[in-house]
C-alpha cells in the first residue's frame, strides 16, 4: 500500500521501463542490442531537446538502467547516454555537433577514458597530458578499466596542459597512437585499457568552461546510473529469493515459514527499498554541490543493500546459488562489479565529506 498518487511521470516512467524490458528480453549479441536502443531512442532520452535529445531527463534515463540490470545487460548504452553523450553536448562547436548527431545516429560511440593505471578512483583527472606540437597537441597517458571495449569509437580524455588545466581530447580508437587491451570485468561487461601516445587537433579539444566540473558531473552521472542499474539485478534477485523460500522445502514445509529467514528477508526488503529512494533522491537533486553529495550518498547506501541483499540471496537460495544455472549468481557478480564502477563507496564517503565540509576534494586517497 502507498500514500501517494502516481503523477504522470510516473505512469510515463513506468511505460519507459516496461518497454525497455521488452527490448532487452529478445537478447542478442552485443552490437545488435545496442542497435535496438539507438532505434527506440534511448540515447536521446536524458538530452536536452536544443541538443536533439529528448529531454526527458535524468530521472527517466535511470529508469532505462533498472531495466538494463534486470535484464544483466552489457551493452555500455549508459556510458554513451548518461556520460559521454551529455558531456559531448555541454561543449558543442562545429565537430561536436556532428559527433552528437552521428552518436544519436548510432555510427558513432563516444565514452569516456578517465582512470588512470595508478591513480585508484582518484579524480585529478590528470592520467593524461596534453602538450603542443607542430602538427597538433600531442596526447599522451594510460587509462585503465574503459566501458566499452566491443563498440566504442571515440574516446573522450580529461588531460593537464603544462599550466596544470583541464581540457577533454576526444580521440578516435582507429587513430594512430592508439593502444587497446580488451578483457571481459566479472559481470561480463567488456572493458579496455588504453595507451595513447597520439596527436589530436585543435577542434578535438572540447571548449568546455570547466573542464574538470563537467568531467565530475559526468562521473556523478555514470557512478548514479551504475547504481540504478544494481537496483535492477537487486530486484531480480529479491524477487528470486522470496520465490525460492515459498518454494524449498524443509522439514516437511517451505523454507519461507522459518521466522528467522522471514527476518532476513525483511531486511533485504528494507534494503531494497532504502536503494531505489537514494537513486530517486539523486536523480531528482538540483546541479553542483547538491548533485554530488546526491549522488555519494545514494553510491554508499546502494552499494551496502547490494553486498547485504546479493550475500543474503546466495546464502538463502544455498550451493545452488553459486551455479552458473541460476542467474542468482550473474547477479550477485554484477553487484560486485557495480560497487567499482566510477569509484567505489569508500571514494564516494570521502567525496560526501569533503564536499559537506567545503573543503577542495582529495585528489589522491582512495583505494585502487
Amino acid at each position: 500500500m502507498t500514500t501517494s498518487v502516481p503523477s504522470p511521470q510516473d505512469d510515463m516512467r513506468r511505460a519507459l521501463g516496461d518497454s525497455a524490458a521488452r527490448l532487452l528480453a529478445a537478447g542478442g549479441q552485443v552490437p545488435g542490442v545496442y542497435a535496438a536502443m539507438v532505434d527506440a531512442g534511448w540515447l536521446a532520452v536524458g538530452l536536452a531537446e536544443e541538443a536533439g535529445g529528448l529531454g526527458l531527463g535524468l530521472g527517466d534515463l535511470a529508469e532505462l538502467a533498472r531495466a538494463v540490470g534486470e535484464a544483466r545487460c552489457t551493452v555500455p548504452v549508459m556510458a554513451v547516454a548518461g556520460v559521454g553523450l551529455p558531456l559531448l553536448a555541454e561543449a558543442g562547436g562545429p565537430f561536436v555537433d556532428t559527433l552528437v548527431a552521428a552518436t544519436l545516429a548510432g555510427t558513432a560511440v563516444p565514452v569516456l577514458a578517465h582512470q588512470g593505471a595508478d591513480a585508484g578512483y582518484a579524480r585529478g583527472h590528470g592520467a593524461a597530458t596534453l602538450e603542443p606540437g607542430s602538427d597538433g597537441w600531442r596526447l599522451r597517458g594510460r587509462l585503465v578499466a574503459v566501458e566499452g571495449a566491443a563498440l566504442a569509437d571515440h574516446l573522450l580524455v580529461p588531460a593537464r596542459r603544462a599550466d596544470g588545466t583541464c581540457t577533454v581530447a576526444v580521440v578516435a580508437t582507429a587513430e594512430g597512437g592508439v593502444e587497446r587491451r580488451c578483457y571481459a570485468a566479472l559481470d561480463g561487461r567488456l572493458l579496455m585499457d588504453v595507451t595513447l601516445d597520439a596527436v589530436v587537433p585543435e577542434d578535438r579539444l572540447l571548449p568546455l568552461a570547466d573542464a574538470d566540473a563537467a568531467v565530475d558531473a559526468a562521473l556523478d552521472r555514470g557512478a548514479l546510473l551504475a547504481m540504478a542499474e544494481a537496483v535492477g539485478s537487486m530486484r531480480v534477485l529479491m524477487s528470486d529469493t522470496l520465490a525460492y523460500l515459498k518454494t524449498r522445502q524443509q522439514f516437511g514445509q517451505p523454507i519461507g515459514r522459518f521466522q528467522a529467514l522471514q527476518h532476513r528477508a525483511v531486511d533485504m526488503t528494507i534494503a531494497l527499498e532504502e536503494a531505489e529512494a537514494v537513486v530517486d533522491a539523486a536523480c531528482a537533486a538540483g546541479p553542483g554541490a547538491e548533485f554530488s553529495r546526491a549522488v555519494a550518498v545514494a553510491k554508499v547506501v546502494a552499494c551496502r543493500a547490494a553486498r547485504l541483499i546479493g550475500r543474503e540471496a546466495v546464502q538463502m537460495h544455498g550451493g545452488i546459488g553459486i551455479t552458473e544455472d541460476l542467474r542468482v549468481s550473474h547477479h550477485f557478480r554484477a553487484l560486485v562489479a557495480a560497487e567499482g564502477r566510477y569509484g567505489d563507496d569508500d571514494a564516494y564517503r570521502a567525496r560526501f565529506a569533503a564536499l559537506d565540509a567545503g573543503h577542495p576534494l582529495p585528489a589522491q586517497e582512495h583505494r585502487p
